[in-house]
C-alpha cells in the first residue's frame, strides 16, 4: 500500500466530517411569524390550534438565529419559560415589539425552550433546538436517567449535560405507574453544579406529563450535575394545592451526570485517529506491497 492512497482516502473522510461537522457549528436562520389578531383575546382563533406563533413548535440546529416578526396589530413580547416559571425571561426577553417590528436570539445548545407573551400570556410556543422532541425525549447525545416514587411514579431526565459557556437544558417527564403521562404534575426542581446552584424552579408545573427546564445563566464548567425533583401533587396550579392528589414533598436525587460522547466528539476523534494514520503511513511505520 501507498502513502498516498492513504492520504487521499484522509482527505476524503475529512472532508465528509467537514461537511457533518458544519451545520452544527454554522449559524442558520428561521423565522416565527406573530399571528394577526392574537393578542385580542383569549378566545382568538390561533390559541386553540396553538399557533399565535408560527409555526408552533419550530425546530432548529444548534447556532440557529431565531427571527420573531411582529404581524399583529398591537405590541408582543417574547419571553423564554413558561408564565409560571419562576425564572420566566432569565434566557432572553425581547421587550414590547412593536407592530412590524422583530426580535431575535440564537440558540446555542440543544433542548426544548418554551416562550409566551407577557401582555397575552394565551400565547405560547416552543423552540426544539438539535435532537430534542415536543414530546420532551431526546435521543442523540443524551443522558436519560429515570427514578421512581413510593407510589410508582417515574421521573425521567434527560440533557446533553453541563457544557462550559452554555445554559443547561433538562427535559422533564413523569408517568404513573402503568407508564402513562401524568397530566398536571406540579414539583421543584434543584439543579447544583460545583455545589452552586445553576437552576432552581419551585413552582414547575406540565400540563401533559413533559416539561422542559433551562438555566437562566451559563454554565462556568463542564464539571457533573446534581438534580433533584421534589413532586408536590396533581392538580391544576389555580386552584388550592391542599386539593391536590398524589404524592407530595417526595424528592427524587439524579446525582454526578456529566455529558454523553455525542456525534461531534466521535468525529473529531475519527479525524485524529486517520491523521495518526496518514502520519505513521508517511514516516514508513507501515510497510509498502
Amino acid at each position: 500500500m501507498k502513502s498516498k492512497p492513504i492520504g487521499a482516502l484522509f482527505g476524503l473522510l475529512a472532508l465528509v466530517a467537514i461537511l457533518g461537522v458544519a451545520p452544527a457549528f454554522g449559524q442558520t436562520a428561521n423565522e416565527v411569524d406573530i399571528q394577526a389578531g392574537a393578542g385580542s383575546s383569549a378566545n382568538a382563533a390561533c390559541v386553540t390550534t396553538s399557533n399565535c406563533f408560527s409555526p408552533n413548535p419550530i425546530t432548529v440546529a444548534p447556532g440557529t438565529e431565531v427571527t420573531w416578526k411582529n404581524g399583529d396589530t398591537v405590541s408582543h413580547t417574547v419571553t423564554s419559560g413558561k408564565v409560571s416559571d419562576d425564572n420566566a425571561g432569565s434566557l432572553f426577553d425581547s421587550g414590547l415589539i412593536k407592530k412590524g417590528a422583530e426580535f431575535k436570539f440564537t440558540f446555542a445548545n440543544a433542548g426544548t425552550f418554551n416562550f409566551f407573551c407577557t401582555v397575552h400570556p394565551w400565547m405560547a410556543g416552543q423552540v426544539i433546538v438539535g435532537a430534542a422532541s415536543a414530546g420532551g425525549n431526546n435521543t442523540s447525545g443524551m443522558t436519560t436517567l429515570t427514578a421512581k416514587a413510593s407510589d410508582g411514579t417515574a421521573v425521567a431526565i434527560s440533557t446533553s449535560g453541563p457544557v462550559n459557556g452554555q445554559p443547561l437544558s433538562i427535559d422533564v417527564s413523569f408517568t404513573d405507574a402503568s407508564g402513562n403521562k401524568i397530566h398536571h404534575q406540579n414539583y421543584a426542581i434543584s439543579v447544583t453544579q460545583d455545589g452552586n446552584n445553576v437552576l432552581s424552579n419551585s413552582a414547575g408545573h406540565t400540563h401533559t406529563g413533559d416539561d422542559t427546564q433551562t438555566s437562566s445563566t451559563n454554565l462556568s464548567s463542564a464539571d457533573p450535575i446534581d438534580v433533584q425533583i421534589t413532586l408536590n401533587g396533581i392538580g391544576l396550579p389555580t386552584v388550592d394545592p391542599a386539593t391536590w392528589t398524589g404524592v407530595k414533598g417526595e424528592t427524587l436525587s439524579f446525582t454526578h451526570i456529566v455529558p454523553e460522547f455525542g456525534p461531534v466528539a466521535s468525529i473529531v476523534l475519527a479525524i485524529a485517529v486517520m491523521s495518526m494514520v496518514v502520519f505513521v503511513a508517511k514516516t514508513r511505520g507501515i510497510p509498502k506491497f
